[in-house]
């Protein structure tokens, strides 16, 4: 590849959002594609959000960009809704996880990140927020979702996120969850429910 054309590739790659490791090969070559990637990692200018998927935004919340049914949730949305303000590890729920996505703990840009599945039944409840260290819109479990799923798993973070979460729960919204999880028959929606009902009531909500 000609030294200009080869300049204006790599700042393409580095002026994008995420790119793919076949979308490189496509240019230039499956072996040439593996050296180019090899590089750029070593620099450190890119980082490897999912296999073969590569972002110049060394942020863990870009993992979001590379798997198509995904979002922030638990105790990374509460924080991003500003109901924690810290958590140890990003979690990301995806009903993809263990079919095209390896789940389970990663670490992307230096932090802990972790792939949990989710069933395509609850995956419903996200909105698009702005994240302003990659200046990017993820999808990210809206507070009524991030409430149900934290229930849901048994997050051990709930009690911290409690507080702050219910302040911005619409108890509308919520029940409108519960009841579409009743109707796409959820395994364990009964249970989920009981628990929120008797949170909504220890905190008179």
């Amino acid at each position: 590849m000609p030294r200009r054309k080869y300049d204006a590739f790599i700042n393409r790659l580095l002026g994008s959002s995420i790119f793919s490791f076949r979308m490189v090969a496509s240019v230039c070559g499956e072996n040439y594609a593996k050296q180019l990637i090899y590089r750029l990692k070593k620099k450190g200018l890119i980082v490897e959000l999912v296999k073969g998927v590569y972002s110049p935004k060394k942020s863990p919340y870009m993992i979001v960009k590379a798997i198509p049914l995904s979002y922030v949730g638990l105790g990374s949305a509460a924080f991003l809704h500003g109901a924690l303000s810290q958590v140890p590890v990003i979690t990301i729920l995806t009903p993809l996880a263990s079919k095209i996505v390896r789940p389970g703990l990663r670490i992307i840009a230096g932090q802990k990140v972790i792939v949990r599945k989710i069933s395509q039944e609850m995956y419903f409840g996200y909105d698009y927020i702005y994240v302003e260290e990659i200046n990017e819109l993820v999808r990210v479990s809206d507070p009524e979702k991030t409430l149900i799923d934290a229930v849901y798993f048994g997050y051990p973070l709930l009690s911290e996120m409690l507080p702050g979460l219910l302040e911005i729960v619409d108890r509308s919204k919520l029940y409108g969850y519960l009841d579409e999880m009743k109707k796409k028959k959820v395994k364990g929606w009964r249970k989920t429910r009981k628990m929120i009902e008797d949170i909504l009531e220890k905190y008179k909500i």
